[in-house]
Order: C-alpha cells, then sequence, then structure tokens
C-alpha cells in the first residue's frame, strides 16, 4: 500500500465527527447520572478509543515548512478554546466584519454547556477569561499581524450563563506599533455579561519556537 494521505476533505470531515461525538461524551459526563455498570462500560470504551486514536505525533503548525500553508494555519483547528478538532473546544465562530460606519470588526458566538459551569447556570470565569483571550486575540488580525498576550483585563458584568447563545465582539482599540490595545465585548441577548481589554506584544514567534525547542532539549 502506498503512504496515506491525511490531506483529503473526507479525512477533516471525520476528524471533526470525532471531536464532535467526544464533546457529546464530555457533556454526558458532566450532566447526567450513570449506574456502575454503565460507568464501567464507558471507561473500557474510553480506553480502547485511546487506543485506537493513539499513533505518530504530527508536525506542529509552527514546525511548517514557509510553502506549507494549511499546516502553518493548523493552530485554528486545534485551538482548545474554538478549534473544531479540539474535543474540549466549546461552540464558538468567528469572523471579520465591516460594521454600518465602515470600521472593521470581529464577530462572534459561543455557546457553552454544563461542562463548563462555574456558578450556578454560568459559565465558569476562567472560560469567559480564556473566551476573551481568544477573541482579542483573533482580533489582532485586522492589524494584519499576530502577537501573544501581554496583559489580559476582564471584567465580569453579570453571570456568563451556559446553554445560551452568546455574541461576541472586538475591535482594534489603538495600534502602538510593537504593541496593539484590543477590546472586546461578550453579551447574553441585551445583557452585557463580561468586557475586556488586551494589550499584544508583537514577536518572531520562530525566535519563541526556538528558545522552547532549547528549553525542552536541556530537560
Amino acid at each position: 500500500m502506498g503512504e496515506r494521505r491525511l490531506d483529503r476533505p473526507e479525512h477533516d470531515v471525520l476528524k471533526r465527527e470525532v471531536a464532535n461525538r467526544l464533546r457529546d461524551a464530555v457533556a454526558a459526563l458532566a450532566e447526567c447520572e450513570h449506574p456502575d455498570d454503565e460507568l464501567a462500560d464507558a471507561a473500557a470504551l474510553a480506553k480502547s478509543l485511546a487506543e485506537r486514536l493513539a499513533g505518530p505525533h504530527r508536525k506542529r503548525w509552527y514546525e511548517a515548512e514557509p510553502e506549507d500553508e494549511a499546516l502553518r494555519t493548523s493552530y485554528l483547528d486545534y485551538s482548545p478554546i474554538r478549534g473544531p478538532y479540539n474535543a474540549i473546544a466549546p461552540e464558538m465562530q468567528l469572523d471579520y466584519v465591516e460594521g454600518s460606519d465602515g470600521q472593521r470588526r470581529v464577530e462572534g458566538h459561543a455557546r457553552l454547556g454544563p461542562a463548563y459551569e462555574g456558578p450556578p447556570h454560568g459559565v465558569h470565569g476562567g472560560w469567559v477569561a480564556a473566551i476573551m483571550d481568544e477573541l482579542l486575540g483573533f482580533a489582532q488580525g485586522l492589524a494584519g499581524q499576530h502577537g501573544v498576550t501581554a496583559t489580559l483585563k476582564i471584567r465580569y458584568r453579570h453571570v456568563t450563563p451556559i446553554d445560551e447563545d452568546l455574541r461576541l465582539s472586538a475591535w482594534i482599540h489603538e495600534d502602538r506599533g510593537r504593541v496593539l490595545i484590543v477590546r472586546g465585548t461578550c453579551h447574553a441577548g441585551d445583557t452585557l455579561t463580561a468586557d475586556a481589554e488586551g494589550m499584544f506584544a508583537r514577536i518572531q514567534f520562530d525566535e519563541i519556537r526556538d528558545r522552547m525547542r532549547k528549553r525542552r532539549t536541556a530537560d
């Protein structure tokens, strides 16, 4: 048999399907009561699944050759906050849009179930912060270049509800050259549940990759 190709569309569809079914399992474990025999069966199935999915490690996005655009942008697919192939990522979608005032911004939505619950009927504050960081980080693309989070300030205005559609918005507040200031909001219906301001430092990701590689080698 020849080398198995992993870049075909049906492969991507199957990977997304596996991630979705794993999300269903995580949700059921968080939301439902289970008798011991069902849990024992589920544990055996989970062990078998983990063994089935084990295999050679794939390249990380920062290990891609310059011409391999698909791999270089694969971080979006595996993001722990909104990656369709990452089973721990909740339902989340972000897009660049142009407002009625002619200004470009980011608009999106998210929905988190009881697996992400913190306060009664509310999303855990750590997940709210993670969503806002992802939102503001994505908005950096409006300025044409991405960096890393230097500071992130979250103001929790209201409990962010689980099992409700959340409306997300972000925009570039200030571009200082090496530093971007980005702001964003999260609404549930008409209720502002959180707003955030992030400072992002533009860096050379190749430098970070090399530094972390040396750290791993030293360990």
